[in-house]
């Protein structure tokens, strides 16, 4: 059930959450943010205009000294006296530009005679050559000296007189304290005017916001099947009014739109059925999501020639292997489509864990042949690709054959045994078969609406034109193949109407790049016919690490045993068990583990085979353990907390 928004807060909470409240923040964020970006590019940019303007008077005031010196000395020189640098250097000291400046003299030697602050003192030594460097220059000048922290205007002029040059230092506090009360007064500034403006704001949103919420609680109203609720009265020509002749054009629609829908209601309930709902509830249960991976392909569509079909196809990639179904129920209408939503939840269920087309088959035939009153059947083919083996094994219980794309070579028709479908016969042995599946492999995979779409000629599509149609298009993407088929089908028909539903499923096999895995697994059922699938495991994981036959040969004569002795002995007879076979590398050994919830043995503990008694004479038992002992160079058992048995063999195999 839908829950009605709740609307219970105040304006003034509202007026924080509303989105204009959200933009005009934003703005007054952008505007601060620009602000602040001006008055720093500002700033950075008048830097070299403030140095001129301090450098301006303190040169003033520094000429003036110097011209007083050469007064002084003119006037000294008048009298045939000689001034001493200490006169020159009282003359220099009172120009004092700033309240941190400071006065400096040389020689002709180029040596300091007078220091007018202690800040000299502790600079570096490269610091002080290049001060007095540019005073001995005999030229008047300005430069930086005290970089970092420090960083000071140096303004020099020659005297001229016993080779002496007189400088003033200008600090940084003094080159920007003008600007201090400048840019204090602008902050300020601007901090009132946000607040100011963000003032405006917030009352132009209130105003806003409080109608929104008087349209809120009117539709509200009507949402609660009040159609004349009166809405607010709106003075203004905006937006607002013309939201308000929308709520008021809405509420006359719904009331005509409530009185169509009764007479409509009335006339075609008995129309309405489940037909509706149920093909709602297959299509939404097909799967669309289709695997994004460089080693597969795959695509599929289904068409229900009525409301609901009897049509199915899934897929299941577990690691690398692939497990895929297509199937077509008996019948039509609603009992077809609920069976094939149990089928394709069977075999989701099944698939991981059987690990095995036929065994899939078999369960699915075995848990729908209980329960199937309505004696309705289904053809079905399961496939599973193992994309590492390369190997394709698959159960056809009374599908159409496929269609086989290999690499090279003309398209053809997979071939099948006969079983019989799913539904009909419990306990059915259905029998399974394997084919080489090398990449660049497809195969397309249909139901009996594609070979038998019929044209108003009475004519069929047929299998001859299929393999035809996927001669033309094998080449293109697979969901384009799909797309071909469909128009080749529907250009066949020529308008016709179908009985059948259509239903295709087309996987290729692409090539990757094959990295040989440290770690795998398979699961088997406790009957003897599982050792086959144990053995194709087994040779895929010594291919992958190209382990010689000989090796092989011996690892797989082991590990049958121990498998076997599983088998027959580890669970009740009657009971249905499992057993995992996990294999992994470490360096140069080769360790497989077999596990399974049965009675508990330990075979590390069984006694040695009497391997030179007469065979008439010997106790049944013992030599299989004696096999796995010598083809294995180790063996470990363990009894697990939770219930298992853990056996390890070990085969060094390099």
């Amino acid at each position: 059930m839908i829950e009605a928004p709740n609307f219970e807060y105040k304006y003034d909470l509202a007026l924080w959450k509303s989105f204009s409240a959200r933009l005009s923040t934003a703005i007054l964020l952008i505007a601060a943010g620009v602000f602040l970006a001006a008055l720093l590019t500002y700033l950075y940019f008048s830097e070299e205009q403030v140095k001129e303007e301090t450098a301006v008077k303190a040169r003033t005031e520094l000429h003036d000294a110097v011209m007083a010196m050469r007064l002084r000395a003119a006037e000294a020189e008048a009298r045939g006296d000689t001034m001493g640098v200490a006169e020159y250097v009282a003359l220099l000291q009172a120009v004092n530009p700033y309240k941190h400046s400071f006065t400096l003299m040389t020689d002709s030697a180029r040596q300091l005679v007078h220091v007018g602050d202690t800040l000299v003192q502790h600079c570096t030594a490269a610091e002080l050559q290049s001060i007095v460097g540019a005073m001995g220059s005999g030229q008047r000048g300005m430069k930086e000296v005290f970089q970092g922290a420090r960083l000071s205007l140096l303004i020099y002029e020659p005297v001229q007189k016993r080779g002496l040059s007189a400088a003033v230092v200008c600090s940084r506090v003094d080159i920007l304290s003008s600007y201090k009360t400048l840019i204090f007064y602008g902050v300020v500034s601007f901090l009132i005017g946000l607040l100011v403006l963000f003032g405006c704001c917030a009352v132009a949103i209130y105003r806003m916001v409080k109608p929104l919420h008087l349209f809120a609680d009117s539709a509200m109203s009507i949402a609660d099947g009040n159609l004349d609720t009166p809405l607010p009265e709106i003075k203004s020509e905006d937006e607002l009014l013309q939201l308000r002749n929308s709520f008021e054009y809405m509420q006359v629609s719904l009331k005509q739109y409530i009185e169509d829908l009764k007479q409509t209601t009335a006339t075609k309930e008995h129309m309405l059925s489940e037909l509706t709902i149920a093909h709602d509830i297959q299509m939404g249960m097909i799967t669309k999501d289709f695997p994004q991976r460089e080693d597969i392909d795959i695509f599929a569509s289904m068409t229900p020639a009525r409301e609901v079909g009897g049509d199915l196809y899934d897929f299941v990639i577990d690691g690398d292997e692939v497990f895929f179904i297509v199937g077509d129920v008996a019948g039509k209408g609603v009992p077809a489509s609920l069976y094939m939503a149990v089928t394709r939840t069977l075999f989701r269920n099944l698939a991981s864990n059987y690990q095995s087309a036929a065994n899939v088959v078999r369960e699915i035939n075995r848990a729908i042949a209980t329960a199937n009153e309505q004696f309705l059947f289904v053809t079905l083919f399961v496939g599973v690709l193992d994309l590492k083996t390369h190997i394709l094994t698959y159960c056809n219980a009374a599908q159409n054959a496929p269609v086989l794309i290999p690499p090279d070579g003309e398209c053809q028709l997979l071939q099948t045994e006969v079983n019989l479908p799913v539904g009909v016969v419990d306990h059915y042995n259905y029998e399974e078969q394997q084919v080489t599946f090398a990449p660049g492999t497809a195969l397309l995979l249909y139901t009996d609406g594609l070979t038998e779409a019929v044209n108003p000629h009475r004519k069929l599509f047929g299998e001859e034109r299929l393999l035809a149609c996927m001669e033309t298009c094998r080449e293109q993407q697979t969901p384009d193949i799909v797309a071909y088929l469909q128009q080749q089908v529907k250009l066949f028909a020529d308008g016709k109407e179908q009985s059948d539903d259509l239903t295709m499923l087309y996987l290729r096999h692409n090539e990757r790049a094959q990295d040989v895995e440290t770690e795998r697994h398979i699961v088997l059922k406790n009957e003897v016919a599982e050792v086959k699938r144990m053995q194709t495991f087994l040779f895929s994981v010594c291919s992958e690490l190209n382990i010689d036959d000989a090796t092989y040969r011996s690892i797989n004569l082991a590990l049958e045993e121990a498998v076997v002795n599983v088998i027959n002995y580890a669970y009740p007879k009657g009971k249905r068990g499992h057993v995992e076979i996990s294999s992994r590398v470490e360096g140069n050994r080769l360790l497989l583990t077999i596990k399974d919830s049965g009675a508990p043995f330990d075979p590390t503990q069984a006694a040695e085979a009497d391997t030179t008694t007469d065979l008439r004479r010997r106790a049944i038992g013992g030599l299989g353990i004696y096999l796995v002992r010598n083809l294995m160079d180790d063996m470990k058992y363990e009894r697990t907390d939770d219930g298992y048995n853990m056996l390890t063999l070990v085969k060094r195999f390099r």
